[in-house]
């Protein structure tokens, strides 16, 4: 059950790195990348699979920076935060930390995202 929990905090790791690879790109005045290309279609059978078994070879980075997370270790999964195949979101929409996280979100500073002062998937410090 824990590989499971590795599996996808690394699948919500790629994704939020891939969000910010495009920022940090054009912050140090490197011309935009073109959009990668869509994820390859999934039978209904794959789209059962958890998305960090194919991500942890995909993007492993990002998986081990999620596997090694607080979120890794307690087995948050992919879906918790970022939806199922079919309804995706690359950025979680907030109210989905408070699901776990209701005291903590209820005192965060108004017109923040939880990952402004916490780093995507690793939740280890504040910037």
């Amino acid at each position: 059950m824990r590989a499971t929990l590795r599996k996808t905090i690394f699948f919500i790791a790629i994704i939020l790195m891939a969000a910010a690879v495009p920022a940090l790109s054009l912050a140090s005045g490197a011309k935009p990348k073109a959009a990668p290309s869509a994820h390859p279609q999934l039978t209904d059978q794959e789209k059962l699979t958890p998305c960090a078994q194919c991500h942890k070879d995909a993007t492993p980075d990002i998986y081990q920076e999620w596997y090694d997370s607080v979120h890794g270790i307690a087995n948050v999964k992919c879906f918790q935060c970022h939806g199922t195949y079919e309804n995706f979101r690359v950025e979680p929409n907030e109210t989905n930390c408070a699901a776990c996280h209701n005291k903590q979100y209820q005192k965060r500073p108004k017109g923040k995202k939880c990952w402004d002062c916490h780093p995507a998937h690793n939740f280890f410090v504040h910037k």
